[in-house]
This record gives C-alpha cells, structure tokens and sequence, in this order.
C-alpha cells in the first residue's frame, strides 16, 4: 500500500508542534563539523593513521594496529576498525593521539567563537530551546559525544548559562547538586506587608559530556575538570576521553556513574527528543533508554547534513519521528523530510538541514 504524500503545510505543523514540550538534545560530531569538517572522523582516521606507526610500538601492539589499519582498508566504519585494539598501552596512545587533533583544531577555532557563536550554527537553535522553557521547569537537557569545546564557547559567548556538572575553581570537582546551586538566585517577594527572599534558579543547560572531553581528566582516580591543560596536558595526567570501538564500552562502565548516571536520569525523565549531527552509531547511548521510547512513539526530530542507514532503522522504528536531511545528491543543498507514515518530501528552496536555517524557518526569528 502506497503511503500517502507528505506536503509542506503538515511537515511544517508537524516540527513547529514537536516544540510544544521541551525535547531531551543530542548532539554529535555533526555539529562540530559544521565549523570545521576536520572535527570528523575522516580527518581523525588520517591523523591516526599518520601518527600511531611513527611511535615506538610493541609487535603485538603493531599487530593490533595494523588490523585496524586492514580493517579500514575493507572499508569497515572506524569504530567498527577500532574493535581491534585490546592493548591498553595502544589505547592510552590512541586517546593521546585523539585528543590532541581535536585539541589542534579546537584551539583555531575557538576565539572565532567567542567572538561570534553564531559560527557555531546550532546556537539559534538553542537560544529558541532557552527562550521557550517555562517558568516551571528552566532546565535543558543537553548531551554530547563531541570532545571538542565548540558548544562551550558558542553558549557563553551567546549568554546561555550551562552546567557540566563541575564545580569550584581553576580544578573543578564533578558534583551536579553543587553546580545547581550556583545557578540560583535570591528573590525578594513582597506579600502583603511581609518581605521574603526566596531561591530560584536560573534558566540554564545542563550539558552532558558522555564521552569526555578536552577539559575532563582523571586526577587521584577522580574525574576532575580544568581549562588549564585543554591544549597541552602533561604526561602524568589522563585525559578522560572515551575512544570509539570495543574499548569504549570498557571504559564507558570503568567511568559510568562519572558520565552516564545523570545523563542516564535525564533520559528517563524526557518525553520527546531532539537530535543535532548524530548518526546513531553510538549503541550505548542509542540502544537502550532512549530507542525504547522513540518504539514506544515518543516524538522525535532528526536534524543532519546526510541520510544513513543507522538512521534510517531508527526512524522505520519510530512512527513518531521526523528527519531532516540533505538532498542525496552531493551538488543539491535542497531539503529532504521523512516519517515513516508518509513518502519523502523534497523542498527544493530551502536548506532546513542546516540548524540556523532550521531555527529561523520553523521556530521563528
């Protein structure tokens, strides 16, 4: 049986409607890519490939290596790749290796924006997200897989408070209860004759940092947080990044309660979902909490530059959720949209997929 024809008026109700509740965020490597494509895995992969066989590796080490390498030459998907390496000496390099590309280009891009966030293109979109909480719940739920800062820079230049969870001063302790409080305020509140202060708190982000990032290290066996060594991290410090393949699980259950617990709470407490740049190729952050609503029809968006077949399962498995993507053709920048009740529907005049057009069209100026 034929699905019927989507049109504009009811593609647009429908993202325009999907606003009503504030959705849980998810944003991926996509929107880092949109500042610089070298924050994608390709330019990781050449700077990995160029720099792990100059270091002094062991022979198994180099035979793990190169399995990754053999592996990518078959053209199996990097994470897919990485599942080789079990040496966590090679790891401790790859995340070395990892961290300082991303650092690399993180350090060329971020005064750009922090001068102007909207190089970060997503920050329109936020900043609609922020406009629209109600009095009654200011918080946003936002998580990330990026290690980058790019998000940082653009809300603090953009004015939007967020929380990673840290604390205190030049180190900062991981304490989420803390870092609320220092997102309250005292209100005077008159009534009557009688003069009280009360504590709100501040419309703010909390940013979920579910695989690290350039700022997070493990110090004392504690997971700790410092600007001071983003760009240059001494040798007797470990980056707390999680790499892709196997051994992200590892790591992702040796630091679980660190980076999943809270993540983990705002996901159950969600209703719909909002995804930026993400390509559904993370199945611990995907295929538990989070795919069992979207079956279970909560509303979902899909907002990124290209159409795959990760997603593609995600949305034949979700009645309730929309993707909008780029024209299949490499030259085209025209619109696609899709859910799974209706056929594709092509709109030639606009580039929706690109968040800023995304926030201006559908969610106002």
């Amino acid at each position: 049986m034929n699905k019927p024809i989507l049109t504009k008026e009811l593609a647009y109700k429908a993202l325009q409607d999907f606003f009503n509740d504030k959705p849980f965020v998810l944003f991926g490597t996509g929107t880092s890519c949109a500042v610089d494509l070298n924050f994608g895995m390709g330019a990781l992969e050449i700077h990995l490939k160029n720099t792990i066989p100059a270091k002094k590796l062991t022979a198994e080490q180099n035979v793990e290596w190169q399995s990754v390498v053999d592996n990518l030459e078959q053209n199996l998907d990097f994470e897919a790749a990485m599942n080789a390496i079990q040496d966590q000496a090679l790891l401790k390099l790859v995340v070395y290796e990892t961290a300082t590309h991303v650092a690399k280009i993180d350090r060329q891009q971020s005064s750009e924006v922090l001068i102007d966030p909207n190089i970060w293109s997503a920050i329109k979109l936020f900043q609609r997200l922020m406009e629209g909480l109600p009095e009654t719940d200011r918080i946003l739920h936002v998580a990330t897989t990026n290690y980058d800062l790019l998000a940082e820079y653009a809300f603090t230049s953009a004015g939007l408070l967020y929380s990673t969870g840290f604390w205190g001063g030049v180190v900062r302790d991981l304490d989420w209860s803390q870092a609320e409080r220092q997102m309250t305020y005292i209100d005077r509140v008159v009534t009557g004759r009688k003069t009280q202060n009360v504590t709100r708190l501040k419309k703010h982000i909390c940013l979920y940092k579910v695989h690290g990032s350039l700022n997070t290290f493990c110090i004392d066996n504690q997971c700790r947080e410092s600007n001071l060594w983003v760009y240059d991290c001494p040798e007797n410090l470990e980056r707390l990044i999680i790499t892709p393949g196997t051994s992200k699980f590892e790591r992702l259950h040796m630091y679980r309660d660190v980076l999943l617990s809270e993540y983990d709470n705002a996901v159950r407490n969600s209703r719909s979902f909002l995804f930026l740049g993400f390509g559904f190729n993370d199945k611990q952050l995907v295929k538990n909490e989070i795919f069992n609503k979207l079956q279970a029809q909560s509303p979902a968006l899909i907002i990124t530059r290209d159409w795959s077949q990760k997603i593609q399962e995600q949305l034949d498995n979700s009645k309730n959720a929309w993707l909008i993507c780029k024209h299949q053709d490499e030259d085209n920048n025209s619109t696609r949209i899709f859910n799974n009740q209706y056929q594709w529907f092509y709109l030639p005049d606009k580039e929706l997929w690109r968040f800023d057009q995304f926030a201006t069209e559908i969610m106002g100026n």
